[in-house]
């Protein structure tokens, strides 16, 4: 809705909003969908392929859609004194991803200084604070999260070790 009313804003269909605060939101909801649409541009090779593997998982019955009574996404069952990712700042997690090798290969560099970098500047941040500080900083890192869980999904399905 807010993109909606930003782009209608943008494109002279409504006038621009007289407070600050609703003219800085809606600034902000464009440069997030902006952003969205650059990363699906840059990544379109990568999602098509992601598409057609999980079409072709889905059709060979690899995977399903869930019970309708079944929750969509069960929570996960933590140890009771561990804390789980969610609980870390954003940027104590993106430290933590880029220290995984999974997620080093999805970056395509060989060390954890390496994905750092690449990730910063994927994210196009100076630190992986801002994603704790920016709003459009913790969007695009959101969305490299939600690329990777994807990738790895994909990766899972196509060496037959995916589970239901």
């Amino acid at each position: 809705m807010a993109v909606e009313r930003a782009h209608a804003v943008f494109t002279g269909a409504e006038k621009l909003p007289s407070r600050p605060k609703e003219r800085e939101y809606f600034a902000e909801c464009l440069v997030g969908a902006y952003s969205l649409l650059h990363m699906f541009s840059e990544n379109e090779a990568d999602l098509r392929a992601y598409i057609a593997c999980r079409k072709a998982a889905r059709e060979r019955g690899a995977i399903g859609e869930p019970a309708p009574s079944a929750p969509r996404y069960a929570p996960a069952q933590a140890p009771v004194n561990s804390k789980t990712p969610c609980e870390y700042p954003l940027a104590r997690r993106a430290a933590m991803r880029c220290a995984e090798v999974a997620f080093q290969k999805f970056l395509g560099v060989e060390t954890a200084e390496a994905a750092a970098i690449s990730l910063r500047e994927r994210c196009d941040v100076a630190s992986r604070k801002n994603f704790d500080l920016d709003a459009a900083a913790r969007e695009r890192w959101r969305a490299v999260e939600a690329e990777f869980s994807a990738w790895l999904s994909c990766a899972a399905e196509s060496d037959g070790s995916a589970t239901q």
